[in-house]
Protein backbone atom coordinates (compact mmCIF):
# COMPACT_ATOMS: atom_id res chain seq x y z
CA UNK A 1 0.00 0.00 0.00
CA UNK A 2 1.27 3.32 -0.78
CA UNK A 3 2.17 6.34 1.87
CA UNK A 4 -0.55 8.77 1.90
CA UNK A 5 -0.52 12.15 1.20
CA UNK A 6 -2.25 15.32 2.77
CA UNK A 7 -2.25 18.43 0.47
CA UNK A 8 -4.18 21.45 2.21
CA UNK A 9 -4.50 25.15 1.36
CA UNK A 10 -4.98 27.57 3.93
CA UNK A 11 -6.15 31.00 3.29
CA UNK A 12 -6.49 33.20 6.13
CA UNK A 13 -7.13 37.25 6.57
CA UNK A 14 -4.91 39.25 6.84
CA UNK A 15 -5.49 40.18 10.53
CA UNK A 16 -4.85 36.38 11.53
CA UNK A 17 -2.16 35.46 10.12
CA UNK A 18 0.08 36.39 12.90
CA UNK A 19 -2.08 34.11 15.13
CA UNK A 20 -2.39 31.24 13.09
CA UNK A 21 1.14 30.66 11.97
CA UNK A 22 3.10 29.58 14.98
CA UNK A 23 0.32 27.13 15.62
CA UNK A 24 0.80 25.82 12.08
CA UNK A 25 4.47 25.98 12.49
CA UNK A 26 3.61 23.94 16.01
CA UNK A 27 1.81 21.42 14.47
CA UNK A 28 4.06 20.67 11.68
CA UNK A 29 6.97 20.56 14.02
CA UNK A 30 4.77 17.58 16.91
CA UNK A 31 3.65 16.51 13.51
CA UNK A 32 6.80 15.16 12.28
CA UNK A 33 7.38 13.09 15.71
CA UNK A 34 4.39 11.14 15.18
CA UNK A 35 5.38 7.51 14.13
CA UNK A 36 2.93 7.46 11.48
CA UNK A 37 3.90 11.17 9.94
CA UNK A 38 7.02 10.88 7.76
CA UNK A 39 6.79 14.51 6.56
CA UNK A 40 5.20 17.85 7.61
CA UNK A 41 5.81 20.72 5.26
CA UNK A 42 4.13 24.18 6.11
CA UNK A 43 4.61 26.53 2.69
CA UNK A 44 4.10 29.82 2.26
CA UNK A 45 3.17 31.75 -0.69
CA UNK A 46 5.68 33.84 -2.11
CA UNK A 47 2.53 35.89 -3.79
CA UNK A 48 0.16 35.98 -0.55
CA UNK A 49 1.54 35.86 2.75
CA UNK A 50 -1.87 34.96 3.88
CA UNK A 51 -1.82 31.43 1.71
CA UNK A 52 -0.38 28.55 2.60
CA UNK A 53 0.04 25.26 1.73
CA UNK A 54 0.55 21.95 4.00
CA UNK A 55 2.01 18.68 2.52
CA UNK A 56 1.90 16.00 4.78
CA UNK A 57 3.24 12.11 4.55
CA UNK A 58 1.74 9.11 6.50
CA UNK A 59 2.39 5.64 6.21
CA UNK A 60 -1.09 4.84 5.84
CA UNK A 61 -4.93 6.26 6.34
CA UNK A 62 -4.51 4.71 10.06
CA UNK A 63 -1.55 6.69 10.99
CA UNK A 64 -3.57 10.28 9.72
CA UNK A 65 -6.61 9.42 11.87
CA UNK A 66 -4.45 9.35 15.04
CA UNK A 67 -3.02 12.26 13.86
CA UNK A 68 -6.04 14.25 13.84
CA UNK A 69 -6.47 13.08 17.69
CA UNK A 70 -3.31 14.42 18.60
CA UNK A 71 -3.49 17.36 21.26
CA UNK A 72 -1.04 19.79 18.75
CA UNK A 73 -3.19 18.94 15.80
CA UNK A 74 -6.52 19.61 18.14
CA UNK A 75 -4.50 23.22 19.34
CA UNK A 76 -4.55 23.92 15.68
CA UNK A 77 -7.62 22.99 14.24
CA UNK A 78 -9.90 24.56 17.23
CA UNK A 79 -7.80 27.83 16.47
CA UNK A 80 -8.67 27.37 13.11
CA UNK A 81 -12.43 26.34 13.93
CA UNK A 82 -12.62 30.09 16.03
CA UNK A 83 -11.75 32.23 13.31
CA UNK A 84 -15.07 30.88 11.38
CA UNK A 85 -14.94 32.61 8.00
CA UNK A 86 -11.65 34.30 8.58
CA UNK A 87 -9.75 31.23 6.71
CA UNK A 88 -10.56 29.09 3.91
CA UNK A 89 -9.11 25.76 3.46
CA UNK A 90 -9.53 23.10 1.38
CA UNK A 91 -7.51 19.47 1.44
CA UNK A 92 -7.40 16.49 -1.09
CA UNK A 93 -5.76 12.63 -0.23
CA UNK A 94 -3.17 11.17 -2.90
CA UNK A 95 -1.47 8.01 -2.62
CA UNK A 96 2.01 8.72 -3.13
CA UNK A 97 3.82 6.70 -6.32
CA UNK A 98 7.28 7.56 -6.66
Amino acid sequence: MPNLVLVVNVTVNPEHTEALKPAMLENAANSVKEDGCLQFDVIQSQDDENTFLFYEVYIDADALASHRETPHFLKYWNMMQELGDGVKRTAQLHDLIS
